[in-house]
């Protein structure tokens, strides 16, 4: 049983062998088993390839507009979020490591003598960055490794992208159902929404989603459940990124009131378990009142003359890409992203989108 509107109900039913569905029942119980499984090894394209064959499969067997094909857009949404994630630490450990190479290799030139005459009438090398800021793109000084690089920064964009996209057609479906349920799978739907939003440093459109989501949260859920604690807790970090401290502030005083309120609840019980869970509130209290601390406190200036070299050109770096980023607008094309990752031979074409005001629905695999 799912409790709390968590996704995964699709094969909750056994097949049977005499209805339309019983021969791909089975298939679907393999795809959805294989899928969880890789996603709970963290493999995730192993998992995307099989939840987005899982939902094609699910949309041609039970419609475009049921829930079961919901539910499994977003097992697939949720794998290509974790995928981009892991595309984007790697770049930016690239993006260090190579910084801090560059930086030895010009410490080194200049501590050797000058050639006469060399450096007379030339201009030295800078950085500079050229084209859309990409937060994860390195630029190279060779333009076959800058052109790799870009096509890697390409493909970690579109996975959030396909992320965003699926799990918005998601919402458009999950929203149409008027049961508690239902309405708490929309709310986790708008939540994910809101991560892959965080993720992609949209903090503005991070703030609408995670507030959509507390709203349906807080006509379902008590007021000292801590899933209202975290979704408030969302909301708040949302506004903090986005530069909006004191309303970020406020939502916080709303966090601890929730986890207050459970708190006492907690201690009016004497078994074990209430116990155990009431220690543990405790810590989150603390973190809690740590964190709203930290942002009361007037952020610390750095001084860049104090930094080695290395470090000053990871933060000229950081500080132009942030100054650069501008935050995206609706991504409105769905087309043709419930297919293998694997499979690139077609490229999604961007279309308007429908009056509605939902994604694109995607093609299904031929």
């Amino acid at each position: 049983m799912v409790d709390k509107g968590k996704q995964v109900d699709t094969s909750a039913a056994p097949p049977d062998p005499q209805s339309a569905f019983g021969a791909v029942m089975p298939v679907i119980a393999d795809l959805l088993e294989r899928g969880t499984r890789a996603f709970a090894l963290g493999s995730w394209e192993e998992a995307i390839e099989h939840f987005g064959e899982l939902a094609s499969i699910t949309e041609e067997t039970f419609g475009s507009e049921s829930q079961r094909y919901a539910d499994c857009l977003v097992m697939y949404g949720r794998a290509l979020l974790q995928h981009a994630i892991e595309q984007s630490a790697l770049l930016a450990q690239k993006t260090l490591a190579e910084a801090a190479a560059g930086s030895k290799e010009t410490e080194a030139k200049e501590g050797q003598p000058k050639e006469e005459g060399q450096g007379q009438g030339q201009p030295k090398a800078t950085i500079q960055f050229e084209g859309e800021p990409d937060f994860r793109q390195v630029e190279e000084e060779a333009a076959a490794a800058a052109a790799e690089e870009h096509d890697s920064g390409g493909d970690e964009d579109d996975d959030f992208a396909a992320a965003w996209n699926v799990l918005d057609l998601a919402r458009v479906i999950q929203e149409k159902a008027t049961d508690a349920k239902s309405q708490l799978k929309y709310a986790e739907t708008l939540m994910l929404l809101g991560d892959v939003s965080m993720e992609s440093e949209n903090f503005g459109q991070a703030v609408k989603d995670f507030a959509a989501a507390l709203e349906v949260k807080r006509r379902h859920l008590k007021e000292d459940d801590r899933e209202l604690a975290e979704i408030f807790y969302k909301v708040a970090l949302a506004y903090e990124y986005n530069q909006e401290s004191s309303k970020a502030l406020e939502l916080m005083s709303d966090v601890q009131r929730i986890l207050n309120n459970r708190l006492d609840a907690l201690r009016a019980e004497s078994t074990m378990e209430a116990k155990e869970e009431a220690d543990s509130l405790q810590e989150v209290l603390e973190d809690v009142a740590a964190k709203i601390e930290e942002w009361r406190a007037p952020p610390k200036p750095v001084d860049i003359g104090a930094l080695t070299e290395g470090e000053q050109l990871l933060a000229e770096r950081a500080k132009e890409m942030l100054k650069k980023a501008v935050e995206s607008g609706q991504i409105n094309d769905i087309t043709n992203l419930v297919k293998s990752k694997r499979d690139k031979q077609s490229e999604a074409k961007r279309q308007p989108e429908d009056s509605e005001g939902g994604a694109k629905r995607p093609k299904k695999n031929s």
